[in-house]
């Protein structure tokens, strides 16, 4: 079993603390109380009391009536009725648009890009690789995100556009597939007791949440079932359903990525629904809250056209599916799921439009830090170019977006998601007199590459 929180509070097992409390026997007695003596049995009606006050009233009970009565006048002539205590103050709403203080403070563009990075393996004994990363390596990376303004939502939030991220933040949404042994492993101790091998992605990950309390534990693991060449989720058969059950509890998603792991290249309808199905119902068995609305395609490929209505719904077997999300495994961010569906919703097209169904991703790959495709490369293009960059403006019932994104954003998409869409221009807040509005041009054709130039109101 894998070791959980137990927030239950134990109840006291005796009243000694009472008396070492420093506080007075009527003050223990918080009651209000209305008292009957009967000459055979002293009784109390009518008694709402504290656990402390009812362990004393035994104790005075326990006299002989006259004296548990002359005992109990004296502290109910003394008591004042204990006042409720006063309702929680109800969360007030967000208000209906950013503040300008927050436009200049953030410059928000919940119009920009997000990040799908891809992770499979963490062997510290192989070298960085785009398919391994090293525990130490992946420690960084999560420091370098974090200082960098990125916070960690799933896949189901991104894609649903509920990415709870603090106002200036970015979201970024990592995966992990294959459900590989590396990335979740569980030890025993010396006595015996179970731990997460603080080596594993989730042991660095929680670890990491821990010391910074504003990096949640949230990612999406794509994982397998036992099925063909796949060994149980994880690698440890003795753990496989608490580890799943495990992510489902602390917030992480649980998600498909077939039963066999097989190219869907040339497979037909039928035989993805097969693969998408039984997924479903091998995963759930183990632990039946697995979310498993999203599929990573193995190897990153799309079936043929005429195949391809199978990924997102069907029924086989018994069980039915909708995934919100398919993702390939190439090699661009993506943009918010508040923006239009084109083409080329950048200059050079280096930023992917949103489609929810056709979700591009970043690979870590240290070997090639300066090809389009990287979490290294991508890293440095938005320190560069942070204009394209997604960045919250913490309000979750608005969308504020640069004037030189708006048209890029599906207002549609907006209103049908319950928010309000907020574009803003700030001028005449630039330094040297430029406006502080951004805007996007292409860079004399070098490579494809955008840059960021301030625009003179």
């Amino acid at each position: 079993m894998l070791p959980h929180d137990d927030n239950r509070k134990a109840m006291p097992n005796s009243w000694t603390g009472v008396t070492n409390s420093g506080n007075s026997l009527s003050d223990a007695l918080a009651f209000d109380i209305r008292l009957t003596y009967n000459p055979v049995v002293s009784t109390v009606f009518y008694m709402r009391i504290s656990q402390r006050g009812i362990y004393l009233m035994r104790a005075v009970m326990r006299l002989r009536p006259p004296v548990s009565a002359l005992l109990l006048l004296p502290l109910l002539l003394g008591c004042k009725k204990e006042a409720a205590p006063p309702p929680a103050p109800a969360t007030p709403p967000p208000p209906p648009q950013v503040s300008e203080i927050d436009l200049k403070s953030f410059k928000p563009n919940e119009a920009g890009a997000v990040m799908i990075v891809m992770y499979h393996h963490f062997d510290p004994n192989r070298p960085d690789t785009d398919l391994n990363r090293r525990p130490e390596t992946f420690r960084k990376d999560l420091e370098t995100l974090y200082q960098a303004g990125y916070r960690p939502v799933t896949v189901s939030e991104f894609v649903e556009n509920r990415m709870d991220v603090p106002a200036g933040k970015t979201p970024l949404v990592l995966t992990f597939d294959d459900s590989a042994p590396s990335q979740f492993r569980v030890t025993t101790g010396a006595d015996g007791s179970p731990s997460i091998d603080p080596d594993c992605a989730v042991g660095i990950m929680e670890t990491f949440s821990k010391s910074k309390p504003d990096w949640p534990m949230k990612a999406t693991f794509f994982v397998l079932p036992r099925r063909g060449n796949n060994g149980d989720p994880f690698g440890q058969s003795d753990s496989a359903s608490d580890k799943l059950n495990y992510l489902v509890s602390k917030g992480y998603e649980v998600a498909n990525h077939s039963s066999t792991h097989s190219s869907m290249r040339r497979m037909s309808a039928d035989k993805i629904r097969w693969e998408i199905s039984t997924a479903i119902r091998d995963i759930r068995a183990l632990a039946p809250q697995a979310q498993m609305q999203a599929i990573a395609l193995p190897y990153g490929i799309l079936p043929r056209k005429e195949a391809e209505p199978a990924l997102i719904s069907g029924e086989e077997g018994g069980t039915s599916y909708e995934n919100r999300a398919v993702l390939l495994a190439a090699w661009r961010p993506v943009l918010s799921p508040v923006t239009k569906n084109v083409k080329r919703p950048t200059p050079t097209g280096q930023i992917a439009a949103f489609n929810p169904h056709r979700l591009e991703r970043i690979t870590p790959d240290a070997r090639r830090p300066n090809t389009a495709g990287t979490l290294e490369f991508w890293l440095k293009f938005f320190q560069e170019n942070p204009n394209l960059r997604y960045i919250s403006d913490g309000n979750p019932k608005v969308v504020a977006v640069p004037k030189s994104m708006g048209e890029l954003v599906d207002a549609g998409a907006v209103k049908a998601q319950g928010k309000t869409l907020q574009v803003y221009s700030l001028t005449g807040s630039g330094s040297g007199g430029r406006g502080g509005e951004l805007s996007v041009t292409p860079s004399g054709g070098k490579s494809g590459a955008l840059r960021v130039k301030p625009q003179t109101p």
